[in-house]
């Protein structure tokens, strides 16, 4: 593509970039202006005018914004011409040897991008795999060694992914997936047991924990964790245990507070009773004078 970016009169970027869909906040473009992109027919030449939730978005790098001195509010406008472009080729018109070899290569992007903090970006990566691999059919052995590995390793990142973006339902998901493929996996049990402390089930991240020390003795951050998970039970142990506590309290109180209210309602209708006999007495004497 070619473009010029503008805020305002000013404009800021001009250049003659190519690049991959999916990959313009490595290049500082707005995610707005690559949707747009992707509407172009080739030799296409059009204005587009971005209002600020397309012009910047989480997947937008602020350090861009900065360089260019733009405010997060901003409006642009970019000119773009569209050269020329390559479609990639879908799913289902892969045969298994280059979706193996594009998975390969998307890992090496994703583990890229993960080292940068792109966590978003990254997992967008390992999903690619998951979807060209998790339906694949009729593999010979070795191929299937291979997909069932990058799989493995897609699920494996993806909660990672997951568990640094607070994501932890869908960091949940994709260990229970990957435990599918490898029951007793390490880095699968460590890393749903972070999930389920990180949600408060403390019984659940336990027994993960448990687990990985069985398996591998020699995991140290795994024995940190669970000495972790048991503070926390003791914790919520002891908190429900107050709360028990307060609760009878509260019912033996409210027990004792009816049976004194019971208890005057007796005396005060024993003590009119009284009062009424004695209006009776007084009524007859007065009758005989």
């Amino acid at each position: 593509v070619q473009f010029e970016g503008r805020y305002g009169d000013r404009v800021f970027d001009r250049r003659e970039l190519r690049f991959e869909i999916g990959e313009g906040d490595n290049y500082d473009l707005p995610h707005g202006l690559e949707k747009a992109i992707q509407k172009m027919e080739k030799s296409e030449e059009s204005v587009f005018y971005l209002k600020p939730k397309y012009a910047v978005s989480d997947l937008l790098i602020l350090e861009g914004l900065e360089k260019f001195q733009i405010p997060p509010d901003a409006e642009l406008q970019y000119e773009v011409k569209l050269k020329s472009f390559e479609k990639a080729k879908e799913s289902w018109e892969m045969n298994t040897d280059e979706k193996l070899e594009q998975s390969c290569i998307v890992k090496e992007r994703g583990t890229q991008y993960f080292k940068e903090g792109k966590y978003k970006r990254a997992a967008l990566q390992y999903k690619k795999i998951v979807s060209w691999l998790e339906h694949e059919s009729g593999l010979s052995d070795e191929e299937d060694t291979k997909a069932r590995s990058l799989r493995l390793a897609a699920h494996l990142n993806l909660a990672m992914c997951h568990l640094k973006l607070k994501e932890y339902s869908q960091a949940l998901e994709n260990c229970n997936k990957a435990l599918e493929l490898d029951s007793n996996n390490e880095k699968g049990l460590f890393r749903r047991g972070e999930a389920h402390l990180a949600v408060n089930d403390f019984e659940l991240a336990r027994g993960d924990f448990q687990k990985v020390i069985q398996l591998y003795p020699s995991n140290k951050a795994a024995k940190a964790q669970l000495v972790t998970c048991q503070q926390k039970i003791r914790e919520q142990h002891e908190k429900e245990k107050k709360m028990y506590a307060n609760m009878f309290q509260r019912l033996a109180d409210k027990d004792l507070k009816s049976a004194a209210t019971l208890q005057t309602s007796h005396t005060e209708d024993a003590e009119m009773k009284d009062e009424q006999n004695g209006v009776e007495d007084k009524s007859e004497v007065d009758t005989e004078a």
